[in-house]
């Protein structure tokens, strides 16, 4: 079973309360053409909103070293949006960050560079509040 952030299950509530529900903690991907060659990745969640459209959510947390964490979000959205789209898979992937992170991490210069002029479209994101366990704003909107 892979490792789930601290924050998990406050971003599931968070979730909940805007409607969402829960399709699949843990949804799987598994890349490659032989048993040989197979790699397997775990998105942290799959939910559906009340209008039945589904998007997948990688909860962040970053508490470590803020440079590695952030180049470790944008690493890790890169390939789980890969492995997707190889899939032929168009699910839309957020990042879920809390209000904290997300303004020390993101909207940091260098966050801002990398989001606004490094990649070719933004990460789509959920911001959530942790304390309060809300949805504050989803990024890149529906």
């Amino acid at each position: 079973m892979p490792a789930t952030d601290r924050n998990h299950q406050a971003v599931i509530r968070s979730l909940n309360k805007a409607g969402w529900s829960v399709v699949s903690e843990h949804y799987s991907l598994a890349v490659g053409e032989t048993a040989d060659d197979l790699r397997r990745l775990c998105i942290d969640l799959a939910v559906q909103s009340q209008k039945d459209q589904i998007v997948l959510i990688e909860i962040k947390l970053m508490d470590q070293s803020p440079v590695h964490q952030f180049m470790m979000l944008v690493g890790q959205y890169l390939v789980y949006r890969s492995a997707l789209d190889y899939l032929g898979q168009d699910t839309p992937l957020y990042v879920a960050l809390s209000n904290v992170d997300y303004s020390t991490r993101v909207e940091h210069p260098l966050g801002q560079q990398v989001m606004n002029q490094t990649l070719r479209q933004p990460i789509p994101m959920v911001i959530y509040d942790a304390a309060q366990e809300e949805i504050l704003r989803w990024i890149a909107e529906l």
